[in-house]
């Protein structure tokens, strides 16, 4: 063969390989690219009678807001977080009292290889959104396509930042999957952290070595709101108009407030200023004297449900590093104290002067919609002798051990008075200060000697809580699942390598830990039941391993179980704004704005038409959450049927859809920039949406077209010279 037409077909394999190493990019990243983005049918939505309505305002304590940093694993994040909750999402979101996890930005997942492999599939048509002021300073918007590579690098910075208990690598299948590969398997990980996790995009977050230290000007989230600006006081929130949940969110606009006070947070949510709040209580006093004396008729409170249901897992720990010696490291004396609390009283005095505010603890340290998913009967109702009040019992038993009550103070057998221990809170968080002064006083009715102490709140949970430095404390733990209740409460940490308690740790005051406040060392039968437990997705297994746990819990009792913080502790209006998970629809516990996954409550609000009956405003309610269960389960292609629209009728107008956007896209091989003109009601709105994108099946066959121009000329070149 002539040696020209052998370097032509050569050159030509060169130039087919090199195309074909390139196609993989191309397809890549037509995938991620595969829907251009579309604006939501939320954004052309008009309420016109709702023009004069408040609008929407939300709040609940917290730290203040850091409005020139929003990054998400930042160093304090999680005490002015209540903002990110509004802006950035989760693959998953949690229940926080079932547990149940609902898909979000994923569509799926599973669990393979004996659940070393967590395989987790997303959600397509979805788009990182920002509007207003560039790091550059100059006015635009972001919008950036959700896909694997957030994912990743979303994973990459959490394990830096938080650890890696269980050896994870995140690694991307194709744009829209993801494997989570276990060194040491753990399903509860997988679904009440991992999942739980705000995705950020890969443009702000990936590569940082030190993510927590990273500054991050700019929110660009997933979410159905981005920030339009921020004090340290408030934000005001814009609607997302590329957001992925068809028609929904039904609220434009709204403002959070920051609660630096009860007294502040009560004074918004009394003046109308706000209308969904979470505020704990002031102790006994009620809600009408706190907020619903302004409007008694739509002004609602809620502590915990009406029949006692509910409750954040909350009890008393006892520090068996500083109390490990008789009687306190003795079960019946545990027991008699628990005998000794009147729980109805506590109630009445911490949660609103409501008797069912704060649910009684039962010996499970499990809240009841948890103990019934979880618990047989049989354990629930032994679980539950010990929340019974019977001061007369607690002291036969005390008395019957040899202890004796001698001038009002409970003395050893040999008449010395027990000491005086410390039972520390903070003042400011007034529930559960209430709790541990009535918690006091109940219990000298035995004698026992007790001084409640105020601490600061770096204090209590630095030094205190963490460092083992108080006698006796009453706090919250963890939810989701049982599970997660006990590890928080009772699983102490373990020698690394091991499913060994660390005893030198739990025994040395000073060390910290961060689970296990008591530090008690359970059973090597708890330990293991646990580890059992977070390494299992059989339903009837997990039943078997959580009551045999709860059995050991209910033999040993290693913290007082006292009462439950109020649970849902939530404020909400009704005159202007509807779909509030209330006592008389009540489908979901994440209520309060504060909690992690609320959005599965505030995609159901909307502007409340004139003339809606309370019925109707039940049956929008129930509607418009079965309709989102639709969508985010893939049972329909959107979560605002003409049926949900109609019930948003008042019978003297209607809803109305005002003109969709038009468009000129200019497209690039590097990226894209498209140039919208939007109309949304009576405002016109002029951007600039810059997006990072694949190549347009345009510029694709272009380059096609090029080589094999290129390959014909050479060819015909050479053949030519020949």
């Amino acid at each position: 063969m002539n040696k020209k037409i052998k370097n032509v077909i050569g050159l030509t394999a060169l130039i087919l390989m090199a195309l074909s190493a390139f196609m993989p990019f191309i397809i890549s990243s037509r995938v991620v690219n595969s829907q251009s983005p579309q604006l939501n049918p939320a954004a052309s939505y008009s309420f016109p009678w709702a023009s004069s309505y408040p609008t929407f305002g939300v709040t609940t304590g917290s730290g203040p807001i850091v409005p020139n940093n929003w990054n998400v694993f930042g160093v304090g994040e999680r005490s002015d977080d209540i903002p990110y909750e509004f802006i950035f999402e989760t693959l998953g979101i949690a229940d926080f009292m079932t547990g149940q996890v609902y898909p979000w930005l994923a569509t799926n997942w599973t669990f393979t290889d004996n659940n070393t492999n967590f395989i987790v599939y997303l959600r397509h048509g979805v788009y990182f959104y920002y509007n207003g002021t560039l790091p550059n300073g100059t006015q635009g918007q972001i919008l950036w396509p959700f896909s694997a590579k957030d994912v990743v690098a979303t994973y990459q910075d959490y394990f830096k930042v938080y650890g890696n208990p269980f050896n994870v690598t995140v690694t991307e299948v194709n744009p829209y999957e993801v494997i989570f590969h276990f060194g040491k398997p753990n399903v509860q990980y997988a679904l009440y952290d991992l999942l739980e996790q705000f995705i950020v995009p890969w443009e702000q977050y990936a590569n940082l070595t030190n993510p927590a230290a990273a500054v991050i000007p700019i929110p660009v989230g997933t979410g159905p709101y981005y920030l339009a600006k921020a004090t340290e006081t408030q934000a005001t929130f814009y609607r997302n108009p590329y957001y992925w949940i068809p028609g929904r969110p039904f609220i434009s606009t709204f403002t959070y407030y920051v609660g630096i006070s009860n007294a502040q947070a009560y004074g918004l949510l009394a003046k109308g200023t706000a209308q969904w709040g979470g505020t704990g209580s002031t102790g006994s006093t009620p809600f009408s004297q706190l907020f619903t004396y302004a409007n008694p008729q739509y002004y609602h409170g809620m502590a915990s449900i009406g029949n006692g249901s509910g409750g954040q897992p909350s009890f008393l720990w006892i520090n068996f590093a500083r109390l490990n010696y008789w009687p306190w490291n003795e079960t019946w004396f545990r027991y008699a104290l628990s005998l000794a609390l009147n729980r109805t009283q506590i109630s009445l005095g911490s949660q609103y002067g409501i008797p069912t505010g704060a649910p009684p603890t039962p010996a499970d340290f499990l809240p009841s919609p948890m103990e019934e998913i979880w618990l047989n009967s049989t354990i629930i109702q032994e679980a539950h002798q010990v929340d019974q009040y019977n001061l007369t019992e607690a002291i036969q038993i005390l008395e019957s051990h040899g202890l004796k009550i001698i001038n009002g103070k409970l003395s050893f057998p040999n008449g010395t008075p027990l000491p005086t221990y410390t039972m520390i809170n903070y003042q400011g968080f007034s529930d559960t200060y209430a709790t541990t002064q009535l918690i006091a006083e109940d219990l000298a009715q035995i004698g026992l000697q007790i001084n409640v102490v105020s601490e600061t709140p770096s204090q209590m949970f630095g030094p205190a809580l963490d460092g083992g430095q108080y006698d006796l404390i009453y706090w919250i733990t963890n939810a989701y699942s049982p599970y997660y209740v006990w590890e928080s409460a009772f699983i102490p940490p373990l020698i690394p390598g091991t499913d060994q308690p660390n005893v030198t740790a739990l025994e040395t005051i000073g060390v910290y830990v961060y689970s296990d406040f008591g530090r008690w060392i359970p059973p090597k039968e708890f330990i293991d039941l646990w580890i059992q437990a977070g390494d299992t997705t059989n339903v009837t297994l997990l039943k078997q391993i959580y009551n045999k746990m709860a059995a050991i819990l209910i033999k040993d009792l290693p913290a007082i179980p006292v009462v439950f913080d109020a649970y849902p502790r939530y404020e909400y209006e009704d005159q202007y704004y509807i779909g509030f998970s209330t006592p008389q629809y009540f489908y979901t516990w994440n209520v309060e704005p504060w909690i992690g996954g609320n959005l599965l409550m505030l995609m159901n609000l909307a502007p409340r038409p004139p003339g809606m009956s309370n019925a109707q405003e039940v049956a929008y309610t129930q509607a418009a959450w079965q309709d989102l269960l639709a969508f985010i389960y893939g049972k329909a292609n959107t979560a605002t049927p003409p049926s949900l629209l109609a019930m948003l009728q008042p019978s003297t107008s209607t809803v109305t859809q005002t003109s969709t956007s038009t468009s000129t896209v200019t497209t690039t091989s590097a990226s894209t920039s498209v140039t919208t003109t939007t109309s949304m009601s009576t405002t016109s709105v002029t951007s600039t949406v810059s997006t990072s994108s694949g190549l347009s099946t345009g510029v694709i066959a272009g380059i096609i077209v090029v080589i094999i121009v290129i390959i014909a000329v050479v060819a015909y070149v050479v053949v030519r010279r020949r």
